[in-house]
């Protein structure tokens, strides 16, 4: 569904978009980040923050804080967001609206501790803990975090009679002495979560949780400019259908911080051109987003047109190399092409007299299809692979 709303999305051609489009807010703890997408091309090209307006067409089912909808009654609304001269519309419905806060241990409190550092290896999921409190990395184990929690030291950090009072809370709000600093403050919504949780009588995880399938990132794709920052929405989607907004709790990495930087806040700042991908992390799951930022080359408009094509793979390049506005390269040297071929293929140089013999009669289909035809090639390869997955013998 989202994959063909996005399709549909870009089919409209310049104008703006409002993601989620389409969305369910479950119970009064529920919240959605929104986002109005500029659409240029048939790409996503930044987002529209400053002058944007967010209306709710129902105050009575949801209204809106900032660029967050938060329900307030049972119902369906539509929201509308404008800037200057775009708009989009996203459809909300809102059930269980009298349903009490039911934060899960599994699908609530780890996230947030994750999020915060709580459970990473430079702190209390170090493989000997911190300061004598000791979580799974990650929070990959439920059980024994929940039991880490409420358990451990005759159970200290948690004070189901004044909530307020648990370790859990005076400690990342700096309330008490804490070596990892101010993680929160108390008028933050993981205060909230975790002091509810607590008043609830801090249960731990059930079998009855729903577990998480997946994740995605929205937009997956945008093509921006340098100096443009895009916000990124996280959903995560759960075995019992149902679709939770992550933004806030997910964990952002960048795969090459010359082209974008995300914050903890899922805010992407483009710092050059080319491509690289953006990675959100949330509950063990990952999703990947790419960003573009094409060079500002002039070249000629049959740049792409003109260049030569053998198969589907300089299709592919092609299509590329045009979205970043740079030029395909020229057609190799003979002499360049044996030593990349015998390099990417068999890891080793060519001999004097393969150079000899190749130089003489340069057919580089033989070539390639010799390469391949050698025990070396799946030495090699396999050796490659195996240093990439980890493979130890």
């Amino acid at each position: 569904m989202v994959a063909l709303l996005l399709a549909l999305a870009l089919a409209q051609g310049d104008g703006a978009t409002l993601f989620p489009t389409e969305f369910t807010l479950d119970g009064p703890a529920s919240r959605q980040t929104l986002l109005l997408e500029s659409v240029r091309g048939g790409h996503y090209t930044g987002a529209l923050k400053e002058g944007t307006v967010y209306v709710s067409g129902d105050p009575a089912v949801v209204r809106i804080d900032g660029s967050v909808a938060i329900p307030v009654g049972n119902g369906k609304a539509t929201i509308a967001a404008t800037n200057g001269g775009r708009s989009a519309n996203a459809k909300v419905t809102v059930v269980d609206m009298a349903k009490p806060s039911d934060h899960s241990f599994r699908n609530h409190i780890q996230p947030i501790l994750a999020r915060f550092g709580c459970s990473s290896g430079a702190c209390h999921g170090a493989a000997a803990g911190k300061s004598g409190f000791k979580l799974s990395l990650r929070g990959y184990d439920d059980d024994g975090d929940y039991a880490q929690m409420t358990r451990h030291a005759l159970g200290r950090r948690i004070n189901l009679v004044e909530p307020g009072r648990s370790l859990l809370l005076l400690k990342p709000t700096s309330a008490v002495p804490h070596k990892g600093g101010l993680r929160f403050g108390t008028d933050s919504r993981e205060y909230a979560v975790l002091s509810e949780w607590i008043a609830a009588g801090a249960p731990g995880p059930k079998k009855s949780d729903p577990i998480i399938d997946r994740i995605e990132i929205v937009p997956p794709h945008v093509v921006l400019r340098p100096g443009v920052e895009q916000q990124i929405l996280v959903r995560a989607h759960f075995s019992d259908g149902s679709i939770q907004d992550a933004t806030p709790w997910a964990k952002y990495t960048a795969s090459d911080s010359s082209v974008a930087v995300p914050d903890d806040e899922g805010r992407v700042k483009v710092t050059g051109n080319g491509e690289g991908s953006i990675t959100a992390w949330y509950l063990s799951k990952i999703a990947v987003a790419t960003v573009t930022v094409p060079y500002s080359n002039e070249l000629p408009a049959d740049t792409f047109t003109k260049a030569p094509r053998r198969n589907f793979i300089d299709e592919l390049t092609l299509s590329k190399l045009k979205e970043l506005n740079l030029p395909p390269s020229p057609r190799s040297k003979d002499a360049e092409f044996l030593r990349r071929a015998h390099l990417d293929t068999i890891g080793v140089l060519p001999t004097a007299e393969e150079t000899r013999a190749f130089l003489l009669d340069p057919n580089r289909d033989r070539l390639i299809d010799a390469l391949l035809a050698r025990p070396e090639f799946v030495d090699y390869w396999t050796h490659r692979w195996g240093v990439l997955v980890l493979v130890s013998i």
